[in-house]
């Protein structure tokens, strides 16, 4: 494989990757929601049945999480790119 094929591979992994380990995080994260409060996460909290106190854990804790794994995912890839500065 040719250097440049191979880098444009790698850039194109790392625009994939981050949405990649944040959408699968978010599915872990709600389904230990679910498990730890009985209720499935509220997709639309102006809806009236949606607590603020559940409406704002869940934000909490999917944005962290989420976070927390586009910055690894991020991080692994950029002994292997270019990194901007």
């Amino acid at each position: 494989m040719k250097p440049e094929t191979k880098r444009y591979l790698l850039k194109a992994f790392a625009l994939a990757l981050p949405a990649l380990a944040d959408r699968s995080t978010r599915r872990l994260a709600a389904a230990g929601f679910t498990r730890w409060t009985g209720r499935q996460p509220p997709r639309n909290p102006a809806v009236p049945m949606v607590s603020w106190k559940h409406a704002i854990l869940w934000t909490a804790l999917a944005g962290a999480l989420g976070g927390v794994a586009r910055m690894a995912s991020r991080k692994v890839l950029a002994n292997r790119l270019p990194v901007e500065k």
